[in-house]
């Protein structure tokens, strides 16, 4: 698994780095997938908790909602995306039917009315366009062709 650090998980989270350390060292909304250890070990962030941080800041961008009281429902959805893949979620949305709790459901099946309901496709795209994935050197030739005559 591949981990981010600090300012690379700001940036693809669309945080500053200030709400970062706010938001994942001061209040522990979110704590990172390896906590950092004093001068030069920076903590490092998986694309899950990425995912969860945008989330969050969805919630507060879009309907005013204090991030202080929905920090069991983040750490629910990173707990949900634990363990499953990148392109599992694409037809993905979570669903939060308070501020204590979220759980992931299809994003065709229809929701129940007043719950709160983010996709997940939105995130996971911009995700995608941020990553780099290492590019396979075209695979040689084992042995050289040889024609063959009757």
């Amino acid at each position: 698994m591949q981990l981010l650090q600090a300012s690379d998980a700001a940036r693809l989270a669309g945080l500053t780095m200030h709400q970062l350390r706010e938001w994942c060292a001061r209040r522990t909304l979110l704590a990172p997938d390896v906590p950092g250890a004093g001068r030069g070990r920076h903590a490092l962030y998986s694309w899950q908790s990425v995912l969860a941080l945008r989330l969050l800041l969805e919630l507060q961008d879009r309907f005013g909602v204090e991030v202080g009281a929905w920090k069991d429902a983040i750490k629910e959805v990173r707990q949900h995306l634990q363990g499953r893949s990148f392109p599992a979620l694409w037809s993905t949305a979570v669903v939060f039917p308070d501020c204590a709790h979220a759980r992931l459901i299809d994003e065709r099946s229809v929701p129940i009315e007043g719950l709160l309901v983010l996709p997940l496709a939105p995130h996971l795209q911009a995700l995608a366009n941020s990553f780099t994935f290492p590019v396979e050197p075209p695979q040689r030739q084992l042995f050289p062709a040889v024609g063959i005559r009757q």
